[in-house]
């Protein structure tokens, strides 16, 4: 004890007589992963020096929890309470089996008399952790270790060192690794390591306490097999993976529920941006005619190899979000917008409209047009969709926003877009539904309650400037009609919810196409073309969001 005692910062200028009477006196301690140490507002008596494993330190603001720092071998805590009495200030949390040494208050009070050095390293951490407890609770390092059943385990590793640009140990709890591709895991900042000799599971803790102070990921490449070592490593884990159909088969008496990719490199590498936090979500707006921009928003994401994890629309931009998430080509798209103005005119398209007389619930019944959207999506469900996507409605009754995740797709598209007044409200299990423009245009909402890290959203619905811009003059030429009242007045509600209530979004593609009529469907090729150069605009910001930003180690 005497000699680690030696290699621990607080008492290096203790001599040889000094370090037997603390090895004498300490006391020792073994907390399991996710226990407390302490709790804030229980007393206290004693500091705590790590021996190994790694705590976190976090303090309470109006019953909220915020963030301190992380605390790993040679650190201490626990010596506001050790030196001043009272209860603790702090909740401590072991996030990594811990080896803990304690010391009471008597012997803190007689060391820090006898040698002031040790004084000065202790009123020095105060210090510095009660200007972090004053700071926002900004976590800037978590503990993240991974525990991975596949052969593709280093392709997630190589994976998330790219996308995050931080430093990632691939350690195989073996004795030899297979072959690896090792330059493109070096270009990834990715290190691989086995294990010199067999390591007991007991020992685990201590050996993964001094790798997470290196890397900020650590993945331990595990086999499907009953082993004691394998066994504590998925316990010490912060997060479980398997990779593959047949080794999720094989690992489901080890993983009971692990994070899951097919082999494949794509699902991999959506998996690694699940990991790193870097899930891309997109949020289509209600829109009308406008809506087309959307197709020209996805033209550009899609050409800049920008991922998209998650898509949400409202009446026309589910629409249009269906389609892509449903795996339809931009040249699908731009087809059926062209072909808008003929299908679904007054006057061209008589076929589609299913006309209530006298009116009842709005001027179109709208079995045609269910009709019409299950020829476009024969049979398709949300659950068999290439990316996850939500359209959005609104019960007529309650007011409630209803977001449709399940079930077919044709009948949550009629429901989001039933504008009120002139389609049928949709009924849904009991209830009404309109246009989910009526409470969410943008509903960016969605995608932050969904775990999207990065979001953005294509907005077309003028504000009320450029409604005054363009609209005044053209509503008189045109003679409005009826449903040109309708939507306009729709428009005017939907603009004040976007300016009175939009949640935040990191990246806000705004097309100009305030000048187009709601019902401009033979604007399709220049809508399309006002979607693309205003994305085009924010593909800059858009990769800045997405870069790797490296952090620094636990230290």
């Amino acid at each position: 004890m005497k000699e680690y005692l030696r290699t621990v910062p607080l008492f290096h200028t203790l001599d040889d007589a000094a370090l037997e009477l603390v090895a004498q006196r300490i006391e020792y301690k073994r907390v399991n992963k996710g226990a407390s140490v302490f709790l804030a507002g229980e007393p206290g008596d004693c500091m705590y020096i790590i021996k190994s494993g790694i705590v976190k330190v976090v303090s309470y603001y109006e019953g909220e929890e915020r963030f301190i720092l992380y605390l790993g071998p040679g650190d201490f805590f626990g010596e506001g309470a050790a030196l001043f009495g009272g209860h603790h200030s702090a909740s401590v949390f072991v996030v990594l089996d811990a080896e803990l040494l304690l010391l009471s208050h008597d012997d803190v009070t007689a060391l820090m008399q006898q040698f002031p050095s040790m004084s000065l390293t202790i009123i020095r951490a105060l210090h510095q952790r009660l200007r972090l407890s004053l700071r926002a609770p900004i976590q800037t390092k978590q503990i993240n270790i991974i525990a991975s059943i596949g052969l593709s385990t280093p392709l997630l590793a190589q994976y998330i060192g790219e996308v995050t640009g931080e430093e990632v140990l691939l350690l195989n709890l073996d004795t030899a690794f297979p072959a690896l591709d090792r330059e493109a895991l070096a270009r990834a900042n990715v290190r691989c390591q086995c294990l010199e000799h067999p390591l007991d599971a007991d020992d685990l803790p201590r050996y993964l306490s001094q790798l997470v102070q290196q890397y900020y990921w650590v993945i331990l490449w595990l086999e499907a097999e009953e082993r004691p070592l394998y066994r504590k490593a998925i316990e010490l884990a912060d997060l479980c993976v398997v990779l593959g159909v047949v080794e999720r088969q094989a690992a489901a008496h080890l993983m009971p529920e692990p994070l899951y990719a097919d082999a494949e490199s794509a699902a991999i590498y959506k998996l690694a941006r699940r990991i790193a936090q870097r899930q891309v979500g997109l949020a289509l707006s209600s829109g009308n005619a406008r809506g087309m921009a959307h197709i020209g928003v996805l033209k550009v994401l899609r050409e800049e190899n920008i991922p998209i994890d998650f898509i949400v629309g409202t009446s026309a931009g589910a629409l249009f979000g269906a389609m892509y998430a449903a795996g339809r080509s931009i040249e699908e798209m731009t087809q059926f917008a062209l072909q808008v103005r003929l299908e679904y005119n007054f006057l061209t398209g008589f076929r589609n409209w299913d006309f209530s007389i006298p009116p009842r619930w709005g001027l179109i019944k709208g079995n045609m047009f269910l009709k019409q959207l299950q020829r476009l999506f024969p049979d398709e469900t949300f659950e068999g969709l290439q990316i996850p996507f939500a359209a959005v409605a609104t019960d007529l009754i309650s007011g409630e926003e209803i977001i449709f995740e399940r079930g077919p797709l044709a009948e949550a598209l009629r429901a989001t877009m039933s504008v009120g007044g002139f389609l049928e409200p949709a009924r849904h299990e009991g209830r009404l539904l309109i246009d989910g423009g009526a409470v969410n245009p943008v509903p960016v909402q969605v995608l932050t309650a969904r775990g999207m890290n990065i979001t953005i959203a294509s907005n077309v619905i003028p504000t009320l400037h450029e409604r005054v811009r363009w609209k005044r003059g053209q509503l008189e030429k045109d003679r409005a009609t009826l449903i040109d009242i309708m939507l306009n007045e729709r428009e005017i509600m939907e603009g004040e919810i976007i300016r009175s209530r939009m949640a935040p979004v990191d990246v806000l593609i705004q097309p100009d196409v305030a000048r187009y009529h709601v019902r401009q469907y033979d604007k399709a090729a220049e809508i399309i073309r006002a979607g693309e150069e205003a994305a085009r605009l924010h593909i800059p910001q858009i990769r800045k969001l997405l870069a790797p930003r490296p952090r620094k180690p636990l230290t």
